[in-house]
């Protein structure tokens, strides 16, 4: 699990600094939290940390990314034994060339599945994150909703009152009740996406889709800090398991162009060549793309952390406002009515920065681990 460590410097998590990479390595949470075994609804307390854990244990796609590592191994092992000597002999002896063939293929194989099991092991845990920042991001989303129905309800409340004595008009009423309804509306639909949320979340950490968990850890916004983007580019490329393996690709292929009868049947030089050729065209084609994916999620990131300093600022307006018409309140030159609807204004801006810290969360992890990204991506 020690493989993990390097996928974030360090992401703010609640009161503390949550290292990802401990995260991932599964060092931070031990001990007692058990998945629900009954279908009432359950509030456990869960970190990211230990959803990551669970998540991992639940995994098939893991489990079977696992298997696929024993699997290969005992064929390595078999060809291994099939050939316990280097070959001396000249090229052209077809007996040594495909035993020689068959274990270079089925030493790639399995180097090739324990960098997919790697793989797969980063894809379950940045989609657990992904999951468990939805799920955070969504209760604020609930909240802000929950002030605006308050709001609205007491504009209503003003709205009949005026009507009632006379100093109101139906439009304003009707236009209250509308506004109303909007509010409750906007507020259901906010709880059904936490729903979906939480059944998603529960499904990878193996909850029952009713249990309402209780998430420990909270995003504490932190911008990517790199020197160099051209040297965190190739730390990427370095550690991407896609490339590696377009590259050994063109390992193996250099070591057949020199065989005549790895097939077990003649092969021609210059098919040998191309082949060679191919492989290194499809190594540099990979390279180019992830470079390229790489670059994008750097950009995207700063993209966010301009977008969360304008949401910062509008908190900040909001809050004062909240604070002038408190004050303007307690001298009874506000209503109730306007401290609502100030509050609601103040909900809706620190929901609107906390999704963006959330999204900025996910993508700096995406950023150190674009593979994981694309495989979220497409098996979501």
């Amino acid at each position: 699990m020690k493989r993990w460590s390097k996928l974030l410097r360090k992401v703010r998590v609640g009161k503390g600094i949550l290292s990802l990479g401990l995260a991932f390595a599964l060092l931070v949470v031990q001990g007692g939290w058990q998945v629900a075994q009954a279908k009432e609804p359950a509030t456990p307390e869960l970190s990211l940390n230990r959803a990551i854990e669970l998540a991992l244990t639940q995994s098939e796609s893991v489990k079977k990314a696992e298997k696929e590592v024993d699997r290969t191994e005992e064929w390595r092992n078999y060809r291994s034994d099939q050939l316990d000597y280097t070959p001396t002999e000249p090229p052209g002896n077809a007996l040594v060339e495909v035993a020689w063939a068959q274990l270079l293929s089925a030493d790639l194989s399995w180097r090739m599945s324990k960098k997919s099991l790697t793989a797969e092991q980063d894809k379950v845990a940045l989609d657990t994150c992904k999951k468990y920042f939805d799920v955070l991001a969504t209760q604020d989303k609930v909240q802000s909703a929950e002030a605006a129905l308050d709001s609205a309800r007491k504009q209503l409340q003003v709205a009949r009152a005026l009507y009632n004595v006379g100093m109101g008009t139906q439009a304003a009423l009707t236009a209250a009740e509308a506004q109303y309804q909007a509010a409750q509306a906007t507020l259901n639909a906010a709880q059904n996406d936490l729903d979906k949320g939480y059944v998603l979340l529960n499904q990878l950490v193996g909850l029952w889709p009713e249990d309402r968990p209780v998430l420990t850890d909270k995003v504490d916004f932190k911008a990517l800090e790199i020197t160099n983007l051209d040297y965190e580019v190739e730390k990427v490329l370095e550690s991407c398991p896609t490339v590696w393996l377009a590259q050994e690709t063109v390992t193996m292929k250099k070591y057949l162009e020199d065989m005549t009868l790895y097939t077990g049947e003649y092969r021609p030089y210059q098919a040998r060549k191309i082949e060679v050729e191919q492989a290194e065209l499809d190594a540099l084609t990979t390279k180019e793309m992830f470079e390229r994916i790489t670059r994008s999620l750097y950009y995207g990131v700063k993209n966010l952390e301009e977008s969360y300093s304008g949401a910062q600022e509008a908190v900040r307006a909001a809050q004062e406002n909240l604070k002038v018409v408190k004050a303007k309140y307690e001298v009874g030159l506000a209503t109730s009515a306007e401290v609502a609807a100030a509050e609601k204004s103040l909900a809706e801006a620190q929901y609107t920065a906390y999704n963006l810290a959330c999204q900025h969360a996910y993508m700096k992890l995406a950023f150190e681990k674009p593979w994981a990204y694309l495989s979220s991506l497409s098996s979501n």
